[in-house]
Formats: C-alpha cells, sequence, structure tokens
C-alpha cells in the first residue's frame, strides 16, 4: 500500500495493484503483479511496516490450486442492513471488498454485480459515495466481462475512498478496514486449508504472525471511543495461538536490477505450524468473523 492502505499490490483497499485506468471501450491495462497469487503486500500504517496477504491474492492461490468457487465462504449480502454503526459498517466493508475480489476472480459476475451494490450502499453509509460516481458505473459495465479489469477498476474506487479516510483523519475507519479485509483473508485461507491441506496455503496463514502483532497495535491507538476494545480482545486470544508458529528465514543473495539502479532483498521462510495448532486458530478466525458480520 503506497505506505498507507495500498500499493503496487494492492487491491480493494489492500489488495490490487493500483495502475491508472484510461477511458475508451477496450479492456483496461492491468498491473500483472497485481495479480501474483505468490505475493503479499507491504505496507506502512503511521511508520509500522507490515505485510499483509492480499484477500484477492490469497483468492488467486486459492484459484490456481484449482479449488472450486465457494460462495458459502461469501458474507451474505443480506446481511448488510444490520450495520448502521460506523464499527460494523467499516469492519465489513473490508470484508465485502473482499468477497467482491473473490468473486470477479473466479468470474463470478452476477456475485460480483451483487457484492458491488452492497459495497457501494456501505460507502455511502460512511460518507464516501464520490468513490463510486457515474464514471466509474460506466468503466464497470464496459469491462464486466474482463475479470482482472474489474478489480482494477474497483481498487481505484476504494483508492479514493482511502485517500479521503485519511484526509479526513478517519484513521479509525480506515484501521477497521484493514481489519475486515484481513480477517475475511485469513478465512478463506482457513477454510481451504482444511480441504486441500495444501502447504502453500499453511505457508500463507504462518505468515501472518507479525501482521496480526501490528494489526492489534494499530486498532488499540484508534480506540478513542472504545469501540474496538471486544475485537481487540479477541485478537489479542488469536495472537496466542500464532505466537506458537515457528518460523525459520534463510538468507537468499540480494536480486539486483543495474538498469532500474534496484536491489531487491530476499529471504526464503520456512513456516512449522502443527495441524492441531492450525485447527486452533481456524476456529478463533471463525469466531471473530463470526462476531463481526451478525
Amino acid at each position: 500500500m503506497k505506505l498507507n492502505f495500498y500499493s503496487k499490490t494492492s487491491i480493494l483497499l489492500l489488495v490490487i495493484g493500483l495502475t491508472s485506468c484510461g477511458g475508451g471501450n477496450d479492456k483496461e491495462s492491468i498491473d500483472k503483479e497485481a495479480l501474483d497469487p505468490t505475493a503479499s503486500l507491504n505496507t506502512n500504517f503511521d511508520g509500522k511496516i507490515f505485510s499483509i496477504p492480499s484477500p484477492v491474492q490469497t483468492a488467486m492461490l486459492i484459484k490456481d490450486l484449482k479449488l472450486p468457487f465457494d460462495g458459502n465462504m461469501l458474507n451474505a449480502v443480506e446481511n448488510s442492513k444490520n450495520y448502521s454503526t460506523e464499527f460494523s459498517q467499516a469492519i465489513n466493508l473490508g470484508i465485502y471488498g473482499t468477497d467482491l475480489g473473490y468473486c470477479a476472480l473466479y468470474e463470478q459476475k452476477n456475485n460480483a454485480l451483487k457484492y458491488l451494490s452492497v459495497v457501494e450502499k456501505i460507502t455511502g453509509e460512511l460518507g464516501l459515495e464520490g468513490a463510486f460516481d457515474k464514471n466509474f458505473m460506466s468503466r464497470f459495465e464496459k469491462n464486466s466481462e474482463y475479470q482482472d479489469s474489474m478489480v482494477v477498476i474497483v481498487s481505484d474506487a476504494f483508492r479514493k475512498a482511502d485517500y479521503f479516510l485519511k484526509n479526513a483523519k478517519r484513521k479509525s475507519t480506515s484501521s477497521l478496514i484493514l481489519a475486515g479485509g484481513w480477517i475475511e483473508s485469513m478465512h478463506f485461507a482457513c477454510k481451504m486449508s482444511a480441504q486441500s491441506n495444501n502447504a502453500k496455503i499453511k505457508e500463507r496463514i504462518g505468515e501472518q504472525q507479525q501482521t496480526l502483532n501490528t494489526m492489534i497495535e494499530i486498532l488499540k491507538e484508534y480506540n478513542k471511543s472504545k469501540q474496538n476494545d471486544a475485537l481487540i480482545t479477541s485478537l489479542s486470544d488469536l495472537k496466542t495461538d500464532f505466537d506458537k508458529i515457528v518460523i525459520e528465514y534463510t538468507y537468499v543473495a540480494p536480486k539486483t536490477d543495474v538498469k532500474n539502479k534496484t536491489t531487491i532483498l530476499q529471504n526464503e521462510l520456512k513456516v512449522s505450524i502443527s495441524k492441531e495448532l492450525l485447527t486452533s486458530i481456524s476456529e478463533k478466525i471463525n469466531a471473530i468473523r463470526e462476531s463481526v458480520i451478525k
């Protein structure tokens, strides 16, 4: 996230590449790196740098593993009528945004339109309706047959919403959207891990040890109204499990791009997580999600 809520690899606030999207009738260009299923994104929130599992990139990992679309994993659109507080609206905007990206990548056009409608509704309730204007709808309709472009266009709207939140000093709202996207992404990963027992998905889950620590710090910092108390307690309990994950780093020589004068620092990551620990994490993630979507 461009040292705020988005980056070259972000999508739907947390997720896809925020490339420049032009007009016209042709398919809009996309940033291929944004759709790399092996990538996570690095973000900076008030000087705290951490890595987030991109919700759509997690969905792409699931898709690349030939796992079928599972509509039962999504937060039902009907639940949106229950969200009347800024807390519930913000955290579920992150959840629904992740669901929307998942639907788009699986070419679930009808579902994508339903979730787009919910996202539009909640952004309006949060005072962010300017992000989903007539130009946005026109672009979305023109590109509705192109899953990659569709996701990029939606991310562009979320970028506008995020820019507004940052400049309006509504970082509490931003942090909750971030938390919602993270919770839904982990929900996807845990469900798919249970179905496939795939090592890559387990690794994606285990990588979130430090991310969880930082997210708890952010939610504590922007909690003057105490609205985050219950969520912080639940995430802190989840942290006790994540702290048991063993992560080993192996040095890999940096990759230098002489032409662009850049050096990429690299390392290999090995995540060790027992079946029992993964089950406990999955159960806690599910309980947290249920508590915020009800």
